[in-house]
């Protein structure tokens, strides 16, 4: 067995083992010793990867949502937002997205690296939709698109963290109609 492979096994025996342990308890009460048990692994081949419990929830976010955010091009804009927001308040709503955003509070460096390497390159996704939604003629090419994605994922962040409530399907298409209201063509 290649050490590659049997290092991409381990680390994906740990990743379960991380959303097991969250589906039981919070993240305060998450432990390495936990977690390596689970795995089947020792706590020194988790250190060896991951410094400390809370950049394991980070990757073991990225890799549970690796394909979930993907847009697809040849659907509206809309629909893509639709689902993008769905798709972010069922990941956010998870024992492992609660996780992830109580690191976030407490970890703000952490909070940086995550926002630049896994929140950022999905902004410039959106942005590259959104320019080829003004090419289709679907919306206006002079709004302020970083202040109207911000008033569609703040909402929803919102909604979970505070009222402890997944945004419905309902609330979710309301939402974006509003944020759309203003830039779409008018005929």
């Amino acid at each position: 067995m290649q050490l590659e492979e049997k290092t991409s096994r381990r680390q994906a025996a740990i990743f379960q083992a991380v959303t097991e342990a969250l589906s039981e308890c919070e993240y305060h009460q998450l432990t390495i010793e936990d977690i390596a048990a689970r795995a089947g692994v020792g706590k020194s081949t988790i250190y060896r990867w991951w410094k400390h419990k809370s950049e394991l929830v980070l990757e073991t976010f990225r890799a549970h949502t690796a394909s979930v955010f993907d847009l697809d091009s040849a659907q509206s804009l809309e629909a893509n937002l639709v689902q993008q927001l769905s798709r972010l308040a069922e990941a956010l709503n998870h024992p492992l997205g609660r996780a992830l955003l109580v690191v976030m509070a407490n970890h703000r460096e952490l909070a940086g690296d995550f926002f630049h390497h896994f929140l950022l390159p999905r902004r410039e996704q959106m942005h590259e939709l959104l320019r080829k939604s003004v090419e289709r003629g679907e919306i206006r090419a002079d709004y302020p698109f970083d202040l109207m994605l911000d008033s569609l994922y703040g909402p929803i962040h919102y909604k979970i963290i505070f009222f402890n409530r997944m945004p419905d399907e309902a609330y979710i298409r309301a939402l974006v109609a509003l944020a759309l209201q203003p830039v779409r063509m008018r005929a």
